[in-house]
Parts: structure tokens; C-alpha cells; sequence
């Protein structure tokens, strides 16, 4: 037994994922407080009931029915909102809900079968293929709980290719081995059918943007590469063009030319744009007063990468929005990363961080430390004002007897 749940993605996410929590819980809270949930299932022989098109999609049939589907929901929803945003998401999803189920029922119909489904895994399918169209190189973080002989429980990375494109093959050959009889994996592939289709338009409609990252412009070698951290793109050549200019170029008479195939974007490459990308989400996230979504996306790069690194300007603007939003542990944190790589650029910086020490950490001798760099010459008037003060409190601290123990103090 085992079990696959997305919990996270390095895919660009510009809206929280609202939408995405507000029906996992509208799921659950049918699951908990519906006495009959197939009175709101979706009937087959009974007509076409277009109520059923949207209830269906909300009630299961069991408790792992409901916790499969919303470990899958929050996965996908969580990229296909934060690329849609909230309002145009929502409407997407009950879209695909709704489309599937009015093909489900009328096939239902004139097929003459009788019986009954529910539960969103139509939905979820049509999201999952819409994240396959849209961001296929970005990876998932998938936790794996399995128990055979022994109790597993890990989490792993995997690109949402291969992620997405598994399970869809998986119900593929479950349907053809059923020789494409009416089933839960017919049903999955029908979502897959309506997701498409909806990924389709709105692609080439250009209403969301995949940053040049969709599956057509990956297939062709002409998505958008971020080449350094400074926000500078530029559009790797596609094949197609690259044969075009090729030909261009007529070869000596009488001899053959041989045309090298495009080389496909190496390893280090894609780690590099990928770096590049979490580092335009981190200053997009500062840009927005929103430090400590910025260390949270900080700290998954350094998770990912290890050597991931801020550079001065950005991480000075990561301590001071900390400081600014009195989330003072990690500020002292990120000052002192600050400077410890860059000692000799801010005396803003230490004296920030002293004042962290004396009023939020008891520590007057780190604090002395950190002061003492500093030269009159280089701090204006009000700066000199300040260290003198906390230099003051740091020694009434000593003489009142704290007890300073390393990154800590008590008095």
C-alpha cells in the first residue's frame, strides 16, 4: 500500500491559492455534514439533470475517496491558480466539472446505462493536464508514504512531465484493458479530454502566461531561459530556425555539409534558469512588502541547491523588510548572514543588528561586537546618536549582571 501526495511546486505562483483551499474545504465540509451524498451524485437513465453537473463534483463516496482527491486538488490547483489567479481559476475548475459531467450524463443517456458517480476526480484531471500543457519542467514535491514490510514515508522531486504524464498513461491502459468500458478510468480521461481542451485555448489565446514555458515551446527548444539572476532573459533558438538558417547557407560545390543537431539545454543550464526564476519570485515577493514569503521561497533554493545565494542588495532588503515586520528572530538571522558576507558595506546593518541583540535577544556584549567596526567617520550625525545609546544600554546590561550565553542571553 502506498500513497503519492503533491505538496508543493518550484512553479512561479503569483496568486495564493484561495480558491484552491476554499474547495478542498467545501468538499469536506459536504463529506461531513451531507446525510446522502448520492442524492447529489451525477444519475445515469434518469434524464438529464443539470443541477447534478455542479453537485456531483462536491461529494464522495468515502473518506479516502475524499483524501485522494484533495491531496491531487491541492497540488494542481496550487499551479493553475497561482498562474489564473483566484476568480478565473474557480470559474475554470467548475467549468471542467460541469463540461465533463453534461458529456458523462448525455453518453450515459443514449448509451442506456444506469447507475451513478461522484467526486472530483474528473476535475482534477482536467487540472493535472493543464498543468502538464503549461508547466511541464517544473517539478513537483511529492510526499510518498508506503508500507510493505517496513513503513516509508519520504518526499521526492519529479518534473511534472513525468508526474502528470504517469498518471494518465496509468488510466489510459486501465481503460484499454477494460476494452473502453464505462469506468472510473473512462471518467478520469474524460476530464483529461475537457482540461486539454480548456489548457489549449487559453494558451494560444495568450490568457495565461506560462513565461514561455508551455509543453509546445519546450518541445520546439524556444521556451524563455533566464541566463543570470539580474532579471536579463533571453529565447534560446528553436530547432526549426536553427535548420532554417542553416540552409540558408549554401555549402561548397560539390561537397555535403554536415548540420549539427541543436544541443538540448543542459543540466547546469536548467538549474540555472531555475535558480533565476526563484530569484525574480524572491525580489517580486520584496517588491511586494512580503519578506517572509521571500525567505520561504529562500529557503527551498537553498533546500534545492545549497550554493543558492543572495546577493548583497537583495538580502540587505530581505533583513530590513524582517526588521520592518517585527519578525525579529529571522531578522536577526538574516542580518547576520549579511554580514558575515558583506562586513564592510552597511552601517545601517549593524546597527540594526545591535539593536536586535539589546532589546530582543539580552545580548550587550554581541552587540559591542558589532558596534565596534564602526568609525565615527563613516556614520552622519543621528547614526553616531544611536550607536552612542546602544552602547549606553549594552553597558548597563553588563553592570546589571546578564548572564550571555552564545546566540542567547538572560539577565
Amino acid at each position: 500500500m502506498f500513497f503519492l501526495i503533491p505538496i508543493s511546486t518550484d512553479a512561479p505562483i503569483y496568486h495564493w491559492p484561495y480558491g484552491t483551499v476554499a474547495l478542498i474545504v467545501l468538499n469536506a465540509l459536504a463529506y461531513l455534514l451531507l446525510p446522502d451524498a448520492a442524492a447529489y451524485a451525477l444519475q445515469y437513465g434518469q434524464g438529464l439533470q443539470p443541477y447534478q453537473w455542479v453537485t456531483s463534483n462536491f461529494v464522495h463516496s468515502g473518506l479516502i475517496h475524499l483524501l485522494g482527491n484533495m491531496f491531487f486538488l491541492w497540488g494542481f490547483g496550487l499551479i493553475i491558480e497561482g498562474k489564473l489567479g483566484t476568480p478565473r481559476y474557480l470559474a475554470v475548475y467548475l467549468l471542467i466539472g460541469v463540461l465533463q459531467c453534461a458529456f458523462e450524463q448525455t453518453a450515459m443517456l443514449i448509451a442506456g446505462v444506469e447507475g451513478a458517480s461522484m467526486g472530483a476526480s474528473a476535475a482534477i484531471y482536467g487540472l493535472m493536464v493543464m498543468c502538464l500543457l503549461w508547466a511541464p519542467r517544473n517539478e513537483l514535491t511529492v510526499f510518498v508514504f508506503a508500507f510493505f514490510l517496513r513503513v516509508i514515508a519520504t518526499t521526492f522531486e519529479v518534473s511534472i512531465l513525468k508526474f502528470a504524464g504517469f498518471f494518465i498513461a496509468t488510466e489510459l491502459l486501465f481503460a484499454a484493458l477494460s476494452g473502453f468500458q464505462v469506468g472510473s478510468a473512462m471518467l478520469h480521461l474524460s476530464g483529461v479530454a475537457v482540461g486539454a481542451a480548456m489548457g489549449l485555448l487559453l494558451l494560444k489565446k495568450n490568457w495565461v502566461d506560462c513565461e514561455g514555458w508551455d509543453l509546445f515551446s519546450v518541445m520546439q527548444n524556444k521556451h524563455i531561459r533566464l541566463v543570470s539572476e539580474t532579471g536579463v532573459t533571453q529565447t534560446v533558438e528553436s530547432a526549426a530556425s536553427r535548420r532554417k538558417r542553416h540552409r540558408q547557407v549554401k555549402p561548397e560545390s560539390g561537397k555535403k555539409r554536415k548540420v549539427k543537431s541543436p544541443r538540448p539545454e543542459s543540466e547546469g543550464e536548467l538549474k540555472e534558469s531555475r535558480r533565476a526564476r526563484r530569484m525574480a519570485k524572491i525580489r517580486r515577493l520584496l517588491d511586494e512588502n512580503q519578506p517572509l514569503a521571500a525567505v520561504t521561497e529562500y529557503e527551498k533554493g537553498l533546500q534545492r541547491w545549497g550554493e543558492f545565494a543572495l546577493q548583497a542588495q537583495d538580502l540587505e532588503r530581505l533583513a530590513a523588510g524582517l526588521y520592518e515586520q517585527k519578525a525579529y528572530e529571522q531578522a536577526v538571522e538574516y542580518h547576520e548572514r549579511y554580514l558575515d558576507r558583506f562586513p564592510d558595506m552597511s552601517a545601517e546593518m549593524r546597527l540594526r543588528l545591535a539593536t536586535l541583540y539589546i532589546n530582543f535577544q539580552s545580548r550587550p556584549r554581541a552587540a559591542l561586537r558589532t558596534l565596534n567596526p564602526l568609525e565615527d567617520m563613516e556614520l552622519s550625525p543621528s547614526q553616531r546618536e544611536i550607536r552612542s545609546n546602544l552602547e549606553q544600554k549594552a553597558e548597563e546590561l553588563i553592570a546589571d549582571g546578564v548572564l550571555e550565553l552564545e546566540g542567547r542571553g538572560w539577565s
